[in-house]
């Protein structure tokens, strides 16, 4: 029987253009992940250079003051002097990048990359995202918008399958040939059985070669650990449209039948269960919008400037070696940047409760989403793809948790030498606090 199938197969028009189409897919959709990924390390590379080159050009004019080449600059020039902490920790372009490096799948799937920011610029009390983004959206929508490998075997992959197995045994009936089967000592189900296992065994063999070709012809790895569990997920997910074959092939209806019934169940897969899922997150779990969101960091904001004497009173009182000053014209910049500071720490605290409130409904919103992932196989198979890629949302909200941590280790080195009107040497630059690697 193999040698038959294999020569029938081999004889097959269609699975020649079947092989061809899905050559040109894969290819096509591995070229734009591929793209995407190179352009985000592209940008990684410019921010790092930018920022090595903004620490450098300091620390060398640091270095010239400390051997007595250069005089140091002016009080009046504050702003521009290598030594102080906060002309290096949190104005004027200082600050240090927290970047999420791409995995070595990530052009496997967009995923949920263009709604997150892959990198951060994080200085004093300021983190500001890469691009724009909404956090508070619903998290449940996975990204499309794209032509990646992810849609090719999450949506077409199905469809090709439908087309190579939907007519196995009515095929037969219709050319007249199923009597003379029937007259053989074999099992109708089991020789259906057999085909489709066949069929199963060449789809994922061609899919298997064809994406070890395109990840070799650009230069993606195919000795790291993820690609044994793309093929691994791969081949459970043909392995349940193969299965609906089997079940709709067995009905012995005819071969319209098949096909629609088929296509039915890839579109209540694909289509009605995600749209479902997502409306019932959207509805009984509401998140507000950006607008609500930020509306309520400007009444923050107002909440803050309305409190400034108290703030400034409870500063100076809890720091008794600094003077509060009785004019504002006889203030200093240290001044200034010291109630600015304890102004900004009583707004972050407002802020966080404000953001702990968003985030708790964004997060019961996508638990409950995710709870239907396994209703769904489509659903199921994106999000494994996603995580196989890193461009899952765990992956981007693990990464801002992070940025947070660091922001607040930035922020603690630069202020606590601040506040103690230490001035920076030339060795504290090599001690400036890092942002650990995030990717494992």
């Amino acid at each position: 029987m193999l040698k038959f199938e294999i020569k029938n197969l081999s004889r097959n028009p269609f699975v020649g253009l079947l092989s061809a189409l899905l050559l040109v897919l894969i290819l096509f959709a591995t070229f734009n992940g591929k793209q995407r990924v190179d352009n985000q390390l592209a940008t990684i590379q410019k921010l790092k250079e930018k920022e090595n080159k903004f620490y450098e050009n300091h620390r060398t004019v640091l270095d010239s003051i400390e051997k007595g080449l250069k005089q140091p600059l002016p009080e009046a020039s504050w702003y521009k002097s290598p030594e102080y902490p906060i002309t290096v920790g949190a104005i004027r372009g200082s600050g240090s990048y927290a970047v999420l490096t791409p995995a070595p799948l990530s052009a496997v799937s967009t995923g949920q990359s263009d709604l997150f920011p892959y990198y951060f610029k994080v200085a004093v009390g300021n983190t500001n995202a890469g691009r724009d983004n909404d956090n508070f959206e619903n998290p449940f929508n996975t990204a499309q918008g794209q032509f990646d490998l992810a849609f090719v075997l999450t949506f077409i992959l199905p469809l090709l399958i439908i087309a190579l197995t939907y007519n196995i045994l009515s095929a037969e009936r219709e050319r007249g040939t199923l009597p003379l089967l029937l007259s053989m000592p074999l099992n109708i189900k089991q020789w259906l059985l057999q085909k489709l296992v066949f069929n199963y065994l060449f789809i994922n063999i061609l899919i298997f070669v064809l994406l070890a070709l395109s990840f070799a012809f650009f230069g993606i790895s195919l000795t790291d650990f993820s690609f044994v569990q793309l093929l691994f997920a791969l081949a459970l997910y043909s392995l349940f449209w193969f299965g609906m074959a089997y079940l709709v092939n067995s009905l012995g209806k005819s071969s319209s039948f098949n096909a629609m019934s088929l296509l039915g169940v890839w579109l209540f897969f694909t289509l009605l269960v995600p749209s479902t899922v997502n409306m019932l997150a959207t509805a009984l779990y509401p998140v507000p919008s950006r607008v609500e969101f930020v509306t309520a960091q400007r009444q923050m904001q107002n909440q803050t400037e309305k409190q400034k004497e108290k703030i400034l009173a409870a500063f100076y009182q809890k720091n008794a070696q600094f003077e509060r000053k009785a004019s504002e014209s006889e203030k200093t910049w240290q001044d200034w940047w010291r109630e600015g500071f304890a102004e900004d720490e009583y707004a972050e605290q407002m802020l966080q409760k404000i953001k702990q409130d968003f985030q708790a409904k964004a997060n019961a919103q996508r638990n409950f989403a995710n709870g239907f992932q396994y209703v769904s196989p489509v659903i199921l198979f994106q999000n494994t793809l996603n995580q196989i890629a890193k461009t899952d949302t765990k992956t981007y909200m693990d990464f801002q948790e992070k940025v947070e941590d660091f922001e607040k280790e930035w922020s603690a080195y630069f202020k606590g030498k601040f506040m103690k009107n230490e001035k920076l040497t030339t060795k504290d630059y090599a001690n400036f606090p890092k942002f650990e690697k995030e990717s494992k």
